[in-house]
């Protein structure tokens, strides 16, 4: 019942507040959801009010991605009635949660059918992404491409409280962290959900990074590790690097403080990309997989995809774009008879180098523009030939509406190393 109370008081134009329920378990899409939700409110004049699932997790079989996250970021200063309507919603969501949940854990004994869009509330996503009622006419016929707008998407000023903020730094004082030059660097590995020989496309070395970090001191920044226990082992020491990754004081907090205060994110296409993007950081992605989600989003952020094969002999990127859609959705279909290739540790520094020297005057080049429009007008024929082979339908919507959004690029250097042109 509060499901769909708080669903129709959302679609009222008059009613303040707009109410949120970001997928709990997943930290790239609660942190994608979140930023897209700021951005429809302020637009809408609502204030944001993020409500999720928080009882019997190991139960009820889920975790809660990143409990700060939803319990400490700061996005408006809220009123005591706000923080009490808040404590309210979340306790009735959080009771009909269990509810359903316990029911839909009992009724996967019986069915085959698949019942995951029962499991977790999605309020407000509907509207932030659109429904397939936004990509059709009324014919049911798929509207034109060019119609399809892009997200509305602010710089936002989300920020920890003053006591949160206070307290990481206490927590990390013997570390003498020089805030003002600070670089974040996650890189995915297969011990990441212990996916060892599944889905080796989506890991990389953190090896290969080392002489990109030992740049990045040299130029006088201070580089942080990002990550959770257990990941694998970086043969590097100095005393302007931290592996926060193998630290026993990790917090959730933490993880949210570090992002915050970092001048760039350096990174693979994993959910804490999110995070940074969630923080308006300049990002720089290595070992890209996939071309139509998750790219270069801002004008000074810049990519570098893997080489790859098919059947044995290299494929041109121009040729990987134009594959079936199933080729573009790697984090949920795995792909046998592709062969991605790590970024070597020269590609990653060339790409750092380049990613640097246009962060004060972010333009792309005539060859990244050129790219940018080809990535757009193969995606309009994905688009139009099969929309929903594997998508659903507001996540058709979105992929469509996040690639007129693209603002960014690969690098130069790596556009030369994938033969386009």
């Amino acid at each position: 019942m509060i499901y769909f109370i708080l669903n129709y008081l959302n679609k009222i134009k008059t009613f303040p507040y707009f109410f949120l329920t970001p997928l709990v378990y997943v930290i790239g899409n609660s942190c994608e959801e979140i930023k897209l939700a700021e951005s429809y409110v302020s637009k809408k004049k609502k204030k944001l009010i993020i409500l999720h699932p928080y009882s019997l997790t190991f139960f009820l079989k889920y975790r809660i991605c990143n409990k700060s996250l939803f319990k400490d970021l700061n996005y408006y200063k809220e009123t005591n009635f706000e923080k009490i309507l808040k404590s309210l919603l979340n306790f009735l969501l959080d009771k009909e949660f269990v509810i359903r949940r316990i029911f839909i854990i009992f009724l996967k004994k019986f069915t085959k059918k698949n019942l995951s869009r029962y499991n977790f509330p999605i309020i407000g996503i509907e509207q932030i992404f659109g429904t397939k009622k936004d990509i059709t006419d009324h014919r049911k016929e798929l509207i034109e491409y060019e119609k399809i707008k892009k997200f509305f998407v602010k710089e936002n000023n989300f920020d920890l409280n003053y006591q949160k903020n206070k307290y990481c730094e206490e927590k990390l004082k013997k570390f003498n962290l020089p805030y003002e030059r600070l670089v974040l660097v996650h890189v995915r590995d297969d011990q990441y959900r212990k996916d060892q020989g599944r889905k080796d496309y989506r890991n990389s070395d953190i090896n290969s990074y080392i002489e990109s970090i030992k740049f990045l001191i040299n130029k006088g920044y201070f580089v942080i590790r990002a990550g959770r226990k257990p990941m694998n082992k970086i043969f590097f020491k100095d005393k302007n690097f931290l592996d926060y990754s193998t630290l026993d004081l990790q917090e959730d907090v933490l993880d949210l403080f570090l992002m915050k205060k970092a001048k760039f994110f350096i990174g693979t296409q994993s959910g804490i990309l999110d995070l940074a993007q969630l923080f308006n950081k300049p990002i720089l992605l290595t070992n890209m997989i996939a071309i139509f989600s998750k790219y270069p989003f801002k004008k000074n952020d810049r990519g570098i995809f893997r080489s790859m094969k098919k059947n044995n002999e290299f494929l041109h990127i121009k040729d990987f774009i134009k594959l079936n859609y199933e080729y573009h959705n790697l984090w949920t279909h795995e792909i046998n008879d592709l062969i991605f290739y790590e970024n070597t540790a020269e590609q990653i520094y060339d790409s750092l180098n380049e990613f640097l020297d246009i962060q004060q005057n972010p333009i792309l080049t005539k060859d990244q523009k050129k790219f940018n429009e080809f990535i757009l007008s193969e995606h309009k024929l994905h688009y139009s030939n099969n929309p929903n082979r594997l998508f659903t339908d507001y996540d058709s919507l979105k992929i469509a509406r996040l690639v007129k959004n693209n603002e960014g690029c690969l690098t130069n250097i790596n556009l030369k190393n994938l033969n386009f042109n």
